[in-house]
Order: C-alpha cells, then sequence, then structure tokens
C-alpha cells in the first residue's frame, strides 16, 4: 500500500519535471525528494490511522459438524452436495434395525404390564372375597369357642377339655388366615395404588424407555439442522458412524448473513466503530470493489485469552494473535454468490474524521485490486 502511494508521487513529481521543463540539479532531485517525503510519510500516516486497512481478513463461515445421536452402520447419504438443502431433508441414515426392534419390544412390554395390571385388578376382587370368607368362617369358629367356654364355666361340664382346647385352636387357626388374606390383599392394592402421575408406575416406566426409544430410532435418520448445504462427503453406505463428539462424518455449512471477518491493528481501535462505511476486494474478483458497514467490534483479542490449565501461565505473544477482530457486513451484491466461503479478501474502513483523506484510500484499495490480475505460478 504504501509502496503504491509512492511510486504515485514519484510519477507524478516526474510529470511536473517534463510538463515544466524542471531542470535537474543538485537544488531541485532534493527538494522533491524531501518534499515527497514529507508529504507522502504524512498522508500515509493521516491516512492509515483515521481510515484503517487490513489485508488479513476472511468471508467467515460457521460451519456446524455433523455427529449423530446414536451409533450404527450408514445405509443411505444425500447425493447433494454443495446445493442448497432444505431444513430437514435427510443427510444419511444408519441402520435402523436394532432400533426398531427395541421399540417393538417396549411396546410388547406395555401390553403385558397392562395386562397384568387387569389380572392384579381380578386377583383383588378374588382376594377381597376370600377375607370375607375367612372372617365368616372365623366369626362361626369364635361362636363355637365361646359356647363351649361359657359350658365349661357351668357346674356340669358338658365338654371335655379336649373339645374346648379344638375350637380354641381353630378359633385362632382361622383368626391368623384372615389376617394372611388381609395382608395379601392389601399388597396388591397397594401395587394398584402405585401411581406415577395418574398411571401405573411400571407402566409408567416402560412408556419413558418406549419415548427414548422412539428418540433413538428417529435420530437414525440425520437432517439437516437449517437451510444451507453439505461438502466434501465422505462416508459412503457401510461406513460405522458412532456418536462420538470428536469424530464428525460430516460437515454441514448453514444459510448464513455475508460477513467479513477482518483483523485490525490495535493502533486503529479508536477509528473503529460499527456503522462506518468499508469496502472489501477479494483476490478472486479483481477490479471489483464492494461497499459493507462495519458491524461489530469483538471485546477480546484472541492473544489475550487464557484458559485454566493448571499451571502458571505467561503472556501469549504470538505473532498474528494481538489484532483486533472486527466484522463487516456486504451490501447485496450477485457476483458476493458465487464467491466461495473462507476466501481471503481485503478491507479498508472509512472512519468521520478528516473524510477528505478517505479518497486516498478508497483509490488505493481500487489499485489493490487491479494488482491481483498479476501474479506468476512458477
Amino acid at each position: 500500500m504504501d509502496l503504491l502511494i509512492i511510486l504515485t508521487y514519484v510519477a507524478f513529481a516526474w510529470a511536473i519535471f517534463k510538463i515544466f521543463k524542471i531542470p535537474v540539479n543538485k537544488w531541485t532531485i532534493p527538494t522533491a525528494a524531501l518534499g515527497g517525503i514529507f508529504i507522502v510519510s504524512g498522508l500515509i500516516l493521516l491516512m492509515n490511522y483515521n481510515h484503517p486497512y487490513t489485508f488479513k481478513a476472511q468471508k467467515a463461515v460457521v460451519s456446524i459438524p455433523v455427529v449423530p445421536q446414536v451409533t450404527g452402520v450408514v445405509i443411505e447419504v444425500t447425493d447433494k452436495k454443495n446445493t442448497l438443502i432444505k431444513k430437514g431433508e435427510v443427510l444419511f441414515r444408519l441402520d435402523p434395525t436394532r432400533y426398531q426392534a427395541r421399540v417393538d419390544r417396549l411396546l410388547a412390554d406395555i401390553v403385558t404390564a397392562q395386562y397384568k395390571q387387569h389380572a392384579l385388578g381380578a386377583e383383588l376382587d378374588e382376594m377381597a372375597a376370600n377375607t370375607q370368607q375367612a372372617k365368616a368362617t372365623r366369626d362361626k369358629f369364635a361362636k363355637e369357642y365361646q359356647r363351649y367356654a361359657q359350658g365349661s364355666q357351668a357346674k356340669v361340664n358338658p365338654f371335655s377339655e379336649r373339645d374346648i382346647d379344638v375350637a380354641r385352636q381353630n378359633y385362632l387357626a382361622q383368626e391368623a388366615s384372615v389376617k394372611s388374606s388381609a395382608a395379601e390383599q392389601q399388597q396388591i392394592q397397594s401395587q394398584l395404588d402405585s401411581l406415577v402421575l395418574g398411571e401405573h408406575s411400571q407402566i409408567a416406566s416402560l412408556k419413558a424407555q418406549l419415548a427414548e426409544a422412539e428418540y433413538n430410532l428417529e435420530q437414525t435418520v440425520v437432517r439437516a439442522p437449517s437451510d444451507g448445504y453439505v461438502t466434501q462427503v465422505l462416508i459412503r453406505p457401510g461406513t460405522y458412524a458412532a456418536s462420538l463428539p470428536l469424530r464428525p462424518v460430516m460437515v454441514f455449512i448453514p444459510a448464513q448473513k455475508r460477513q467479513i471477518v477482518a483483523q485490525f491493528r490495535q493502533n486503529s481501535l479508536l477509528r473503529l466503530e460499527p456503522g462506518d462505511e468499508a469496502e472489501v476486494v477479494f483476490n478472486a474478483l479483481p477490479g471489483k470493489v464492494f461497499s459493507g458497514k462495519l458491524a461489530a467490534i469483538s471485546p477480546a483479542v484472541p492473544g489475550g485469552t487464557y484458559q485454566s490449565t493448571g499451571t502458571l501461565q505467561s503472556l501469549n505473544t504470538v505473532p498474528g494473535s494481538e489484532g483486533v477482530i472486527a466484522t463487516i457486513e456486504l451490501n447485496d451484491h450477485a457476483d458476493l454468490s458465487a464467491l466461495p466461503d473462507g476466501i481471503y479478501a481485503q478491507v479498508a474502513v472509512y472512519s468521520d474524521h478528516f473524510s477528505h483523506v478517505s479518497v486516498m484510500r478508497k483509490v488505493l484499495l481500487r489499485m489493490t485490486s487491479w494488482v491481483h490480475y498479476l501474479y506468476l505460478d512458477h
């Protein structure tokens, strides 16, 4: 950039010498050189500070690593590569056999549990009837034992001691039978009364397992999370896909705003304000300049972020990580849709300070764009 300004001044000075036929001597050459140094240096410093420029810019894109929620063998993969995919369209499918089998088994278990619940109701009715019958028999034996006991108090006892003891044992045995029957009835009643949200606990547990199984079955079909596209689809039918966060099987690029992420010098921070006019040129589109605005400035510098590691850390002074990150939103333009995401660019931001100097920056940015035509592969 600076070299372009110097070359422009040299060309301008040479034209002045030729047009006005200024003699070349020991006075004119040093005067032109010194004047050029002061003028060019002043303009460069004024322009660089008030209208920041950076060549560290990129058309940023946020990608989503696609990781299946369940594991399995891939049986189908989308054939839409690098083309727009609508939200909900299938990216790939996993073999659903074992997940479908678990759903079917849980459905059968729920039917069995419901049948058992109805059977418990019938068993409760039967046990209640048995309890009533046992109580009736107990009352009969109680009256008989009472009769024997009263007879034993008479002057002439019509019953033997053995008869009285047998009656007493029959009464006590039937009393125990009543208690046992009542306990069994209470146990069955407790099983029927174990409810969760108004439903039997076993059935509620099975339905919760069924919901999880159906969710896992649904996850065997991996769909696009939003509108976007996939690129470099390397999985094929037969690939084993695991639900490991560190092993994504596909990268999905969602549709998003056209944004340029640029890294400016920290010296330019006071002249970077959201809403400022900005222009961007791309290496891939020589001779074209795209307008936009400065959308946001990152509140953190990458080189100044630290994470807990359990050890003392020194200052992070890695070259290239000390710049201020800014986001530029581009205006709509037909040529931008043809640009692949992630390509490099150069960015200039025009502040409200010394706006007349911004003309130089705009001219130089356009000259930079035209220079992109010049390259050599060897």
